[in-house]
């Protein structure tokens, strides 16, 4: 199955909301979510460095 840029880019939608809502919980003392925040955040950034890639030899 072929990953489109449209799927791509929702899916880098969805992972920044939830980067946004890992953010807001990291004011608590939550350790966890700033981690997962983290996380996200890379993840978002490979999969835009991918959608870039992606659309330059095309």
């Amino acid at each position: 199955m072929e990953i489109s840029k449209t799927d791509i880019t929702t899916a880098i939608k969805y992972l920044e909301d939830a980067a946004k809502l890992y953010d807001a919980l990291a004011a608590l003392p939550m350790q966890k979510a700033s981690c997962r925040s983290h996380m996200i955040k890379q993840l978002t950034q490979k999969l835009k460095n991918k959608l870039n890639d992606k659309t330059r030899h095309h």
